[in-house]
């Protein structure tokens, strides 16, 4: 039932406890009622609202900011001038689209596109620049920084058209994952081969540790229905990694999740 969206009495900053009349937004108590509070509005006005807003969007602010990594509000002393695939300049670049990571005292950054494209070309990225190994910790940040984007629906580099390309740079993520979590000797070439039907296992295993975790348990679920179980082999693997990249970056500290995935892996 839909609840009514009246204050509950004059004076109040509380909704009205009692559902709505079938076809109207109020109950039958403020239908007949002479004057009628709306509960969003008298929120709006709430001081206390616009505090936790104010303290919501700071700490989103900040957050975002400490994903983009040194540098990102003082473009000071950077190693390099502009983006090596846009060009955009270091003072100009959006703090929302700008990745930086130190190496050997030196502040490299990019336009997150960049970077991200660039990581995903191997399961061992270095910096393009010089060719030193990206850290964990930089892996690590940039993977969050996705996983941030792809969940609030802000734009993220499309993947490539072809299956067997799309194949390759998931696998890539994911042994990335696998590797900056303890599971240093697992390659994409180990993994690539896997079947449908190995997949199909994989996720079963994996509904069976994570069924009772409604988020993780929806992603089971929509691996394991009956239209996606009916699709061919390479459309199956195909969302399965993409909804396995989803899997492991849903929680801060993936490492249980992680290996579970690992040990399903193994045993399918």
């Amino acid at each position: 039932m839909v609840r009514c969206v009246a204050v509950k009495k004059k004076g109040s900053t509380n909704q009205c406890a009692a559902s709505a009349l079938k076809g109207h937004s109020l109950c039958g108590t403020h239908m007949r009622a002479k004057t009628v509070q709306i509960w969003k509005d008298v929120l709006e006005n709430d001081i206390r609202v616009v505090k936790c807003q104010s303290f919501a969007r700071r700490w989103l602010v900040l957050y975002r900011c400490r994903l983009a990594g040194p540098g990102v509000l003082k473009r000071k002393d950077l190693a390099n001038d502009d983006d090596l695939v846009t060009c955009e300049e270091s003072n100009r670049q959006h703090p929302f689209e700008y990745f930086a990571f130190t190496e050997n005292g030196k502040t490299w950054w990019f336009d997150f596109n960049t970077i991200w494209v660039w990581s995903l070309k191997s399961h061992e990225p270095a910096n393009p620049y010089t060719k030193v190994p990206l850290t964990t910790e930089t892996r690590k940040r940039l993977r969050e920084m996705w996983a941030y984007r792809s969940r609030n629906l802000i734009k993220v580099p499309l993947d490539p058209e072809h299956a067997e390309e799309r194949l390759r740079i998931r696998w890539n993520f994911l042994c990335q994952t696998f590797v900056d979590h303890g599971f240093v000797d697992v390659t994409p070439g180990q993994l690539i081969r896997l079947s449908k039907p190995s997949h199909i296992a994989m996720w079963r295993f994996i509904y069976e540790d994570f069924g009772k975790v409604p988020a993780l348990r929806s992603l089971c679920d929509y691996m394991l229905s009956p239209p996606l179980l009916r699709a061919n082999s390479i459309s199956y693997v195909v969302n399965s990694l993409r909804v396995l990249m989803r899997f492991v970056t849903y929680q801060k500290e993936p490492y249980i999740t992680i290996f579970s995935v690992m040990s399903a892996i193994y045993r399918c």
